[in-house]
């Protein structure tokens, strides 16, 4: 059989990748979800009064203070936002009729007919949007927020929503359940603020935030068991966005909906598991996402002893996974992504290896460095829901429990690291962060000035 020159070349080359990439642990699949319905261990109550099971001293909690939500950290977290709001998705790797047609050909005026086409993905432009206006909300002095309200207005128009909810009524699963909160508290921001234009843009959003509460309640009625995952379809996560949606702006039905799948999801829970945190790709902790959850649904005195039962002592190593930062897992995605570009030079400069060859292996680099950067984008993030949800507890408890100043503090531990790395991933990996900043941010501005 005729070879070509290029193969003695060619198979070195391919096997070398085939080595860098199966050598390094990053690699290795994402952590699966949590089963949908994990059975709760054994109780093990322990008060965060009594000795540490685990540990014989007080583990150290970072100290310092938590981040401002000052000028300059608002145009720095803004910067995400304003960035992608207008700049289209890229083809999809899964095929979608939202923005492209099945040849990947835009839709031909979908700026007018489409709102929310920007920052990677749908969701991801809905809370992009809603971090823009969160912002000029809380800032109305910023000096971008003449720019933010140009934007708002051009994005959240009648033909655009329309276009919207044509979309969201033919397909009724797209961005379940993340997406839909996310457009739900939108929708809440803008109906709740004392400002003619921002009642205008809810009006015209109102039709497609009706279309989604009455699905989202349908969605929860239907779930048999809760999602414990760090990710997007955490039960937890979207509960708790969809009452403070609820909170802004009534839905009484979607209320009622919301609190009752609460309590039949995570009443009896005990003993989460912490110790499996974080997921590969997660950017929400579900242990404190469900404890942060269940703070605002439940009485003090039931929530107190719960939250012993739910979570280790804080001093103990047992909760040594929330105490660390994230980011210290995601070592790994660093080290491949490094040597995935040196690589890439090699082939590069590789002259006897064939066109096709170099493609399909810097097709594949490409594909790990993304991949690499998009989960330590997620683990950026996940300090953000860290953050926001241990204020959230720490509101709930007594002011003399210890675990409030512990819980500040880890708080802005974990706020302050996501503010310095969060833009160390790339735009596909870091166009969506600024949203978790932001919700994080107004939290943390709440507890300084109650």
């Amino acid at each position: 059989m005729h070879q070509s020159a290029s193969t003695p070349t060619v198979r070195p080359v391919a096997a070398l990748f085939a080595g860098l990439v199966l050598a390094s642990p990053a690699c290795a699949p994402d952590a699966p979800d949590r089963p949908e319905n994990a059975e709760a261990h054994a109780p093990e109550t322990v008060s965060d009064s009594a000795p540490a099971s685990s540990a014989t001293s007080p583990i150290p909690i970072p100290t310092g203070p938590p981040p401002s939500l000052d000028l300059e950290t608002a145009l720095t977290v803004l910067a995400g936002p304003l960035s992608c709001i207008d700049r289209p998705q890229p083809i999809p790797s899964a095929r979608s009729g939202y923005l492209y047609e099945a040849t990947y050909v835009r839709r031909p005026g979908f700026e007018e007919n489409l709102a929310f086409y920007g920052c990677w993905d749908w969701h991801s432009a809905v809370n992009s949007m809603w971090a823009l206006v969160k912002m000029a909300r809380e800032m109305p002095e910023i000096p971008v927020a003449g720019l933010i309200r140009e934007k708002v207005g051009f994005h959240i128009t009648a033909r655009s929503m329309q276009g919207e909810l044509e979309y969201l009524a033919a397909n009724p699963t797209f961005e379940r359940p993340y997406g839909w909160v996310w457009l739900l508290l939108l929708h809440a921001e803008l109906a709740s603020w004392d400002d003619p234009q921002a009642q205008d843009w809810a009006e015209h959003m109102e039709p497609a935030a009706d279309l989604v509460a009455e699905r989202l309640a349908e969605y929860l009625t239907g779930l048999r068991r809760p999602v414990r995952s760090g990710t997007h379809r955490s039960s937890a996560f979207t509960i708790s966005m969809g009452l403070r949606a609820t909170a802004m702006h009534p839905r009484r039905g979607l209320e009622r909906v919301l609190r009752d799948s609460a309590v039949r999801f995570f009443a009896d829970d005990d003993d989460c598991d912490v110790e499996d945190e974080p997921g590969r790709s997660d950017f929400l902790s579900p242990c404190l996402e469900e404890a942060a959850l269940m703070a605002e649904l439940m009485d003090q005195d039931d929530y107190v002893p719960w939250l012993d039962s739910l979570l280790p002592h804080m001093d103990s190593a047992d909760f040594a996974p929330l105490r660390t930062s994230a980011l210290t897992d995601s070592a790994a995605d660093g080290r491949l992504e490094a040597l995935a570009e040196a690589f890439s030079v090699v082939v590069e400069r590789g002259s006897n290896v064939s066109v096709r060859v170099r493609e399909s292996i810097t097709a594949s680099l490409s594909d790990t460095t993304y991949a690499a950067r998009a989960r330590r984008s997620h683990l950026t993030s996940l300090g953000f829901g860290r953050a926001d949800a241990m204020l959230r507890i720490a509101a709930a408890l007594p002011p003399t429990d210890p675990r409030v100043e512990k819980l500040r503090n880890l708080a802005a531990h974990h706020g302050r690291t996501g503010l310095e790395t969060m833009f160390d991933a790339d735009y596909a990996g870091s166009h969506w962060i600024s949203s978790f900043a932001v919700k994080y941010l107004v939290e943390a501005e709440k507890e300084s000035d109650p």
